[in-house]
């Protein structure tokens, strides 16, 4: 009798629709198909959701605190408003996912996929977003504080009004992205491609940290740094007081 009993990864996948609320708090849905399913307001805080395919779902509002999403499938996922703290999302999919007003701090990102995400008003504090790929995100006033972003990839990012204080760009890539208004006190801009970028009326930044990126004459500098460019590579950045 008990060897017909489906398990619960069996029972949600079968009633996808109707998971709006549903408890599962450490629940093991590794591997569950749940494309499209609604889990609006669902508690999965520290549920093993490793590998699950969670493409097209309804999750706004959610609690996935401390869960395992690594490699999971999110993409074009409505995630929210949801709390996603601590969570562990290493190579997981969410391009084009929702995640507006989302929480994901203090999360595992690395080499996942967030691209062309919508993440207005995201909170990324503390996360380890290296090596993620983040091209085109929409990410107007993000909160990004603290985060780790080696040798992301950032090129065309809208970051315009993001608190960025105290990043790690090191080797990122942010050609051509938007961070007009964005607060870089204190980030750290070893390496990272800036070519192309709009940096006008940011908040915080130095000589110092402009002269640790790369840049060309298409990088827009706010209006107390100048670049004196001496050939096509080589520059010497002014301030005010020079």
């Amino acid at each position: 009798m008990t060897e017909n009993t489906p398990s619960l990864k069996e029972k949600l996948e079968g009633s996808k629709k109707y998971l709006q609320n549903a408890d599962l708090k450490g629940a093991d849905l590794e591997g569950a198909d749940l494309q499209g399913a609604e889990l609006g307001g669902a508690d999965m805080r520290g549920a093993n959701l490793k590998k699950i395919f969670l493409s097209e779902a309804k999750i706004s509002k959610a609690n996935l605190s401390e869960a395992d999403l690594s490699e999971a499938n999110l993409s074009g996922a409505d995630l929210n408003k949801s709390n996603l703290g601590g969570a562990n999302l290493q190579q997981a999919y969410l391009r084009r996912a929702d995640l507006r007003g989302a929480n994901f701090s203090d999360t595992n990102l690395s080499k996942a996929n967030l691209r062309e995400c919508a993440l207005f008003k995201c909170w990324i504090k503390r996360a380890d977003c290296s090596q993620a790929n983040m091209q085109n995100i929409k990410g107007a006033q993000l909160h990004m504080q603290g985060s780790v972003l080696k040798g992301a990839k950032l090129e065309g990012a809208d970051l315009s009004g993001a608190r960025l204080d105290n990043v790690n760009f090191e080797d990122a890539g942010l050609q051509v992205a938007n961070l007009s208004r964005a607060n870089l006190k204190g980030a750290n801009l070893n390496r990272a491609d800036l070519r192309g970028a709009n940096l006008r009326y940011v908040v915080g930044l130095t000589r110092e940290q402009i002269e640790l990126a790369l840049i060309n004459k298409t990088t827009l500098l706010p209006s107390y740094l100048k670049a004196k460019w001496t050939s096509e590579t080589v520059f010497t950045i002014l301030d005010k007081k020079d």
